[in-house]
């Protein structure tokens, strides 16, 4: 599923426009996808109703339109409309753009079906603009009531309860700033009404690009309805919370439009990174299955590497070698049996050596992958370590933890150079960082505020920039490659808010590295298997998740992939 900006979506629109395919007819297929959702979520059933075919646009037809406060009368179905007007009032907001053309349509359909949902004008008719203004006489000539609302139509919308349903079809994604104005006085209304949102396309007043909800916006819709593609927005907090389950309406962008205009990131399905797993052959023995070298651990943080590393054999590491300063590898001899533990030079302070670096890479140098950073410290003797072996591996290469510290403090490009020559089969990469949003704020130098609303645009630039594939993990977790593709990670739980989670993804990642995939497929597959990992380690403790809980479950995280569904928040569905 790929993720869009509203840029993006409005160049394929466009582009569909230019090929030859009507406005009006792009349009009709949106409206007519809004009142299956609406039908299917209000009535508990869809209704059948396929997409029109291209080049045909509906003509008006000569319905009288029944004076305020007469009945329904019969409509073109031959059936009488009732239950909408009394039992489950629908109310349509229409704006003066698409969006409100859209919401026209929707009236136009539900009054072909029996219905009477009731159409409230935010502009006079004749300030309609494009294919919305061509949608006025179709919906009069279906018998929609369509009014300009005064004080008595208000009182009347204040009273709607939770029963009855409120359409936004306002804005859209046409928004750049905060809602002015009148406008701003119906987001209001909508934001207070106690009845069931239903927002088209994204709720008015909403950034499709910006999930951070910069200013003050009081529509919260109870489900959504949006047109193309999801956009990119859409997968983050807190615009996750206002838009409700998403249904999607199939555009029919072509193929060639969609990869001409491009797309932000994808929502990687598991029955795609399935085929991702490594297979090393009914041959292989453990050296095939990837060696994996973790460095790190220091006084009181012991535990940060021996989660790596057994995270790693987990997922199926046949080698690892644990590095760690020579007075912990006692802790960490009798608390992992299946690692081998290697003693590095240490301080006074029970911290790394710099020196320890040059005897990393002469030991393991030909081994496959490398993680550095869990439980490693911050000492000033352990960043000369993290900036020389970092200027020293050539292989694939995690930092996480402390590793990020110390780049953190040598400065936001300072430490690229030294990292240039670090590759995966040969290809960028192969560097691999995973920071936290607080890691990630100290790596580049920008407070968080500045960039959490894009956490997508945020990863995918400064991948670009240093070279590396970028794991920002948050909730969701988004991965970046430098060439500029990124994914959504779709699988996880809030449990994995717990110290030493980090660690077991850590072990996850450099285990794929290890076993021959590049930099950006490891990342992603990874966070997958951690975030799925973490859900089945859930169950029967939901509340005192810990890391151990995940990495006994990652074996069936790995087996499960195949046949794993989306979760349930992240199945939007087409409409």
């Amino acid at each position: 599923m790929k993720l869009v900006s509203q840029s993006q979506m409005r160049e394929m629109d466009r582009r569909t426009i230019e090929g030859g395919r009507p406005g009006l007819d792009l349009m009709e297929v949106a409206g007519r996808g809004i009142c299956r959702s609406l039908l299917a979520r209000v009535f508990g059933a869809p209704v059948p109703a396929p997409a029109l075919a291209p080049g045909l646009v509906p003509a008006p037809a000569p319905v009288p339109v029944p004076a305020r406060g007469q009945a329904p009368g019969p409509c073109r179905s031959g059936r009488t409309s009732r239950r909408l007007d009394a039992e489950l009032p629908v109310w349509i907001l229409c704006g003066k753009g698409n969006n409100g053309g859209d919401g026209l349509v929707l009236a136009r359909l539900m009054r072909e079906r029996g219905l009477w949902p009731r159409v409230l004008l935010a502009c006079a008719p004749e300030e309609l603009t494009g294919d919305a203004a061509a949608q006025l006489p179709l919906a009069h000539a279906s018998g929609v009531l369509i009014e300009r609302p005064g004080a008595r139509e208000w009182t009347a919308f204040s009273r709607l309860g939770p029963d009855a349903v409120v359409v936004d079809a306002l804005l859209g994604t046409g928004l750049t700033g905060p809602p002015r104005g009148a406008l701003a006085e119906w987001t209001q209304r909508i934001g207070e009404s106690r009845a069931r949102i239903l927002a088209i396309d994204i709720p008015s007043g909403l950034s499709g690009d910006d999930s951070s909800v910069p200013w003050e916006v009081p529509v919260r819709a109870d489900w959504t309805v949006t047109m193309g593609l999801p956009k990119r927005s859409f997968p983050f907090s807190p615009m996750r919370e206002r838009t409700g389950p998403v249904d999607m309406v199939d555009l029919s962008f072509s193929e060639d439009v969609i990869q001409s205009v491009g797309w932000d990131a994808e929502i990687p399905e598991p029955c795609d990174l399935a085929e991702w797993l490594p297979g090393p052959g009914s041959r292989a023995h453990k050296g095939r299955w990837g060696r994996l070298v973790v460095v790190g651990g220091s006084p009181g943080l012991s535990g940060a590497p021996i989660l790596a590393s057994r995270a790693a054999l987990r997922v199926g590491a046949g080698l690892v070698r644990t590095c760690l300063p020579r007075g912990l590898t006692g802790v960490f001899d009798g608390a992992l049996l299946e690692a081998m533990s290697e003693a590095l030079p240490e301080g006074e302070d029970g911290q790394l050596l710099a020196r320890g670096a040059e005897d990393v890479v002469s030991r393991y140098g030909t081994w496959d992958a490398l993680v550095l950073g869990p439980g490693l410290g911050r000492y000033p003797e352990t960043e000369r370590f993290v900036m020389k072996l970092l200027g020293s591996w050539r292989g694939p290469l995690l930092l996480d933890a402390d590793a990020l510290f110390a780049l953190a403090e040598w400065g936001a490009d300072s430490w690229v150079p030294r990292a240039r020559d670090v590759r995966a089969g040969g290809e960028p990469g192969g560097l691999v960082l995973t920071p936290h949003y607080g890691e990630m704020a100290r790596l580049t130098g920008r407070p968080t505020e500045e960039w959490s609303g894009d956490p997508i645009g945020t990863a995918k630039a400064w991948a670009e920039r240093w070279g590396v594939t970028l794991v920002l993990k948050g909730a969701p977790t988004v991965t970046a490659a430098p060439d500029g593709r990124a994914w959504v990670n779709p699988s996880g739980h809030y449990g994995l808010g717990t110290g030493g989670s980090g660690d077991v993804l850590s072990g996850v990642i450099g285990a794929l590295l290890a076993q021959g995939m590049d930099g950006p497929r490891a990342a992603v597959l990874g966070c997958y298997l951690h975030g799925r990992a973490a859900e089945l380690g859930s169950r029967g403790a939901k509340r005192s998740l810990l890391p151990t809980d995940v990495i006994e479950t990652l074996p069936e995280a790995v087996a499960s992939a195949e046949s794993a569904e989306l979760p349930e928040g992240w199945r939007w569905r087409w409409v």
